[in-house]
């Protein structure tokens, strides 16, 4: 139910159920677990590309007898948050390539990435209020962040669906494009990324950027200078400066794995 493959330093993760429109079971919430912690943990790995085969990007639970993604057995003892490794988890960017319909638990999953590209004439929303359900995977406490109170509100209580073009002019996409051109555009963006861009800098800003939406600006700011200093006294400071001069591709040498700053 989900592809993986890895190719000049991207991760493309494919939900691949086309003809139940990648609705998601809890096979995919293990598979999709397992897929984001090997990304975090291969240094061969530098961005990671989220999508879906066929029509749409994920069209939200599995909700027939044997999707059984809700089946708890009558227990409570669950999270709202299923997947054991998150997509904020990961020390790599993930992009959430949405070239088809993203509703409810599809939707939750694009949000916990860190961008998203969407088609423009798809239908994205959290209808879970509509279903008589609480939204999960977070959408509460990131959405608000991403496109403010107001407009979160109306997306999860009202649970609204919307266009692309619609969710783009939100600010819930970055870029909101023709459907044939969302998962291409996404790995060029992920291309870029791997080959330009410091690996251990990037899963730096990223830990910055998530966990600076709780802190203040001087506990920030001392996230920060760690991270600086951290960065500066590696090699990759200097390989970024040289491949500027000498007009090539940097050879990056800093690893994620080897060389995270474990306080931060």
């Amino acid at each position: 139910d989900i592809l993986f493959e890895v190719s000049e330093g991207v991760a493309l993760i494919t939900f691949n159920r086309p003809d139940a429109l990648n609705t998601f079971t809890s096979s995919m919430m293990e598979g999709l677990s397992d897929a984001y912690r090997r990304c975090d943990q291969d240094d061969d790995i530098r961005v990671v590309v989220l999508t879906g085969a066929g029509k749409a990007f994920c069209a939200g639970a599995e909700l027939s007898a044997e999707g059984d993604t809700f089946n708890t057995g009558g227990e409570m003892d669950f999270s709202s948050c299923p997947l054991s490794f998150q997509a904020w988890d990961v020390r790599k960017p993930v992009i959430a390539a949405c070239s088809g319909h993203a509703v409810g638990v599809g939707l939750g999953i694009a949000t916990q990435c860190d961008m998203r590209i969407f088609a423009e004439d798809a239908k994205y929303g959290f209808l879970q209020n509509r279903r008589g359900v609480v939204a999960d995977f977070a959408i509460g406490y990131v959405l608000p962040r991403l496109i403010g109170f107001e407009r979160a509100f109306e997306m999860i209580v009202r649970a609204e669906r919307l266009t692309g073009k619609q969710a783009g002019e939100w600010g819930l996409a970055g870029r909101v494009l023709p459907a044939d051109q969302v998962l291409e555009t996404a790995l060029e963006i992920a291309r870029d990324m791997a080959v330009n861009c410091a690996p251990l800098a990037m899963g730096l800003h990223k830990k910055l950027i998530w966990q600076g939406q709780d802190q203040s600006l001087q506990e920030f700011i001392g996230s920060e200078t760690q991270a600086l200093h951290h960065s500066i006294s590696g090699p990759d400071a200097v390989e970024g400066g040289m491949a500027y001069f000498e007009r090539r591709a940097p050879q990056w040498q800093s690893s994620v794995t080897k060389d995270w700053l474990d306080e931060l």
